[in-house]
């Protein structure tokens, strides 16, 4: 399936043998990329799934395709991370979101902390919500992966602390934590199949806020002795949990 053009689509999309494609998607097959009646693709479902599609027919805003066959694809991580970022300003979060997708991360929550400069609420949030997750797609669809990530928020602090206890492991990086790293607390828990990972925003996050997230469970790890971005150290840090817990990028 890797030599055809691969694309996100509802799983409501899919019928059986059939999938009908339309909105964005059919838009950008028909007028972009010129496909027509005969040619292969790829359809995602965002759950894991690969389906090689032939399309039968094609209309101004919609295609109509029979799947041939279906694979679950095997590229997909074992460990499930979830991504927390203090919603960063300007559009850096649609960097975070695009290359952390392509790491592997599961699932972003959008938090709003103490030192957030950016807010976020009501519909701008809606509108900012299905930007990621589109951004999320393409990067799945660019990476060979198949399960589309979740974005998810955008939520106050206490509340997201509130799911620590969900996870086998929860990682909060903090500048002022100083003796453990990130690698020795990742090696000391090489079994965890579900993580959560935690980054501040630009300026960092409040000793309160550190001390609520260790009181439920959160290690506090260092990044290094640089004072790292917010989507510097986003990236970083789910680049070295999926190595370290999946042994590879």
């Amino acid at each position: 399936m890797g030599k055809h053009r691969r694309f996100v689509i509802d799983p409501q999309q899919i019928s059986g043998e059939n999938a009908v494609i339309t909105g964005d998607t059919a838009r950008q097959i028909i007028r972009v990329l010129r496909l027509r009646e005969g040619d292969m693709i790829c359809l995602l479902d965002g759950l894991g799934n690969e389906h090689s599609a032939l399309i039968t027919s094609t209309s101004k805003d919609s295609i109509s395709t029979r799947i041939l066959c279906t694979n679950c694809c095997m590229c997909e991580p074992t460990v499930r991370v979830t991504l927390v970022i203090c919603l960063p300003k300007g559009d850096r979060l649609e960097l975070i979101v695009q290359k952390c997708s392509e790491l592997g991360i599961s699932e972003y929550v959008v938090v709003h902390s103490e030192r957030t400069v950016s807010r976020l609420d009501g519909a701008k949030a809606a509108e900012r919500l299905s930007r990621w997750r589109k951004i999320a797609a393409e990067a799945v669809e660019q990476c060979g992966g198949a399960r589309v990530p979740d974005v998810r928020g955008v939520i106050e602090f206490p509340e997201m602390v509130r799911e620590i206890g969900n996870y086998d492991l929860a990682l909060l990086a903090w500048e002022e934590e100083k003796s453990t790293g990130l690698k020795e607390v990742l090696r000391g828990n090489e079994n965890a199949r579900s993580v959560l990972v935690i980054i501040g925003p630009e300026g960092g996050l409040t000793e309160d806020e550190a001390a609520l997230a260790k009181s439920a469970g959160a290690k506090c790890v260092t990044l290094g002795r640089r004072v790292l971005r917010s989507e510097t150290a986003a990236i970083a840090a789910s680049a070295v949990v999926m190595y370290e817990l999946e042994g590879e990028l």
